[in-house]
């Protein structure tokens, strides 16, 4: 008997919600669209979208651990 070798993809749920409730679609369509199996013009601002949250919460954990790391003497 083999297990699979497949790698599962977790997505931040926080955005999917704010996805889910901009473009009034399901979560699995967005995660679908994340992958790559829907194609199409949602898809492609679906996927824009999530990069680009995705990128304002990493600068925004980033700068708090920096502002955190400055305050400790």
């Amino acid at each position: 008997m083999n297990k699979t070798t497949k790698k599962r993809t977790y997505y931040n749920t926080e955005v999917l919600n704010i996805l889910k409730g901009r473009h009034d679609c399901s979560l699995d369509f967005i995660r679908k669209s994340l992958r790559g199996d829907r194609v199409g013009e949602k898809s492609d601002v679906l996927r824009k979208e999530y990069n680009s949250f995705l990128k304002k919460t990493e600068e925004a954990i980033n700068n708090e651990m920096r502002s955190l790391s400055n305050k400790i003497p």
